[in-house]
């Protein structure tokens, strides 16, 4: 069982870290003392012990920090520090690549509910709109296809479900079209006689595909604490049929393909789905659990790797460099016909965005539909690749500057007010280096260190003051007697 963290525990935890560090630091100073001679001693200024102490303080504080990284707390902590950054940059052409000479753009197809009202709210989405919404990204140069729909189940129109599977069974024979993902689901851990690995049948199974439709899963996993949408699964294994079959996320498949479509590496990912296995006694996920009781799209995690971490950067309902979103109905119900520029050379994502979806989920950059969690991780995967912490050499070469730079600032400033003026400074020159370090959960490593530098330098300037008003008192007192 997993113990989240409570108040009462984080602030015995604070106490007993704060407890040791000053322990720790009293026993440095006072064998500093001890080797050190008077002369040496008095060589160093006020000024320049106090640089000293605020460089040893923050580098306990660094050390500390990366002894305990794996701490649940820590873990929570860098999390919402990454949120805040994903948040901060949300949207902004710096967390775009409209600058390559093929920048990597999207079109979400929505089947808002808009669409779902003027489709006569129906329990499955029509195969003759699914077709018509294929048809028109295909046909005006789309770059990639996202189908995001589960077709394990057959339409209400039965000739409709026959017209889509003749069409992608002859996709692209007479003339070259993008290629097009489709997605497969899995059964939920609680239905019956099924333990959340096996997967959906669709009704296209008996239909021959050609080769630039792939098969591919949908799922993510949320952070058990606060059920937020963090991570991926690149692989997962289930059964179906009776064989066991390795899928590749939708991500995986489309960012090879976006990439490096030449390269053996993108024949083995988009190829993966039709590696089938004939033993499948009981398949188990290749990097995570099942997916547990209510949970469709995404799954409940408690796991701490960051190379499965999705950098967010298209928000749900407000602009984005990089995405387009057009309602479905204005494409499958209008006599105007669509401008096909807004699907050309794009990774086009149909999905549906209407409540009765229930594909709503909680992203760090707000609720999002899973359509657009899929474009996230496309874009996340192929211009970010998995991440991956710097090396250690690196990491402490950056803190350690950072710390030598402000305990030089904090010393160049003599008053409680200096004190704070400096804590900005600091953080204007940080705002770059968070820029490239939010990204590997690290941003924790540099604010702390400083955090407690601020707090001694904020405290020993108060009992400065404190003396100096004592001084002052007792010099007054003196001379009034």
């Amino acid at each position: 069982m997993n113990k989240q963290a409570n108040p009462l525990r984080l602030t015995r935890w604070l106490r007993r870290l704060a407890g040791t560090v000053t322990s720790v630091w009293r026993r440095m100073t006072s064998a500093l003392s001890a080797v050190t001679t008077r002369p040496l001693r008095n060589t160093l200024s006020q000024l320049q012990r106090s640089f000293l102490a605020n460089v040893g303080i923050a580098t306990l504080v660094a050390i500390a920090v990366a002894f305990f990284h794996q701490n649940q707390w820590l873990v929570n902590v860098e999390n919402s520090a990454m949120d805040i950054m994903m948040e901060l940059n949300q949207g902004l052409p710096r967390m775009s690549d409209s600058d390559s000479d093929n920048p990597l753009r999207f079109t979400y197809l929505d089947v808002d509910d808009r669409s779902f009202r003027a489709w006569n709210e129906p329990f499955h989405t029509p195969r003759d709109k699914l077709q018509k919404l294929i048809e028109y990204a295909a046909g005006n140069g789309a770059r990639l296809i996202v189908v995001d729909f589960d077709l394990s189940r057959a339409g209400i129109v039965a000739e409709h479900d026959a017209d889509l599977a003749r069409y992608l069974g002859a996709y692209g024979s007479e003339s070259e079209l993008p290629p097009l993902i489709l997605v497969r689901n899995f059964y939920r851990a609680d239905s019956v006689n099924r333990d959340g690995n096996e997967i959906r049948a669709s009704f296209l199974d008996d239909v021959e595909l050609p080769a630039n439709i792939h098969w591919a899963q949908p799922l993510f996993r949320a952070t058990l604490s606060d059920d937020v949408v963090r991570h991926w699964n690149l692989v997962k294994s289930g059964c179906l049929n009776g064989h066991m079959m390795l899928l590749p996320a939708v991500q995986l498949i489309a960012a090879s393909l976006l990439t490096d479509v030449d390269s053996p590496a993108v024949s083995r990912a988009a190829n993966l789905g039709s590696v089938g296995l004939a033993n499948c006694a009981k398949a188990s996920d290749v990097n995570s659990e099942p997916p547990g009781p209510g949970h469709h799209r995404s799954e409940a995690t408690t796991d701490m790797s960051i190379d499965q971490r999705i950098i967010y950067t298209m928000p749900w309902q407000k602009q984005s460099p990089d995405l387009v979103m057009i309602s479905a109905q204005l494409v499958t119900d209008t006599d105007r016909t669509l401008s096909g520029d807004l699907v050309k050379d794009t990774v086009t994502i149909i999905g549906a965005s209407h409540v009765d979806s229930g594909d709503i989920h909680r992203t760090p950059i707000g609720d999002m539909p899973g359509a657009l969690i899929i474009a996230n991780a496309i874009k996340s995967l192929a211009l970010y690749g998995q991440m991956d912490t710097p090396p250690a050499w690196l990491q402490w070469t950056a803190k350690l500057t950072i710390i030598f730079f402000a305990a030089w600032v904090f010393m160049s400033f003599r008053s409680l007010l200096g004190v704070v003026v400096a804590g900005a400074v600091i953080l204007l020159v940080l705002v770059p280096i968070n820029f490239y370090f939010f990204k590997y959960g690290l941003w924790i490593d540099f604010a702390l260190p400083l955090f407690a530098m601020l707090i001694h330098r904020a405290i020993a300037e108060y009992k400065g003051a404190q003396r100096e008003a004592l001084e002052l008192s007792e010099r007054y007192r003196g001379k009034v007697g």
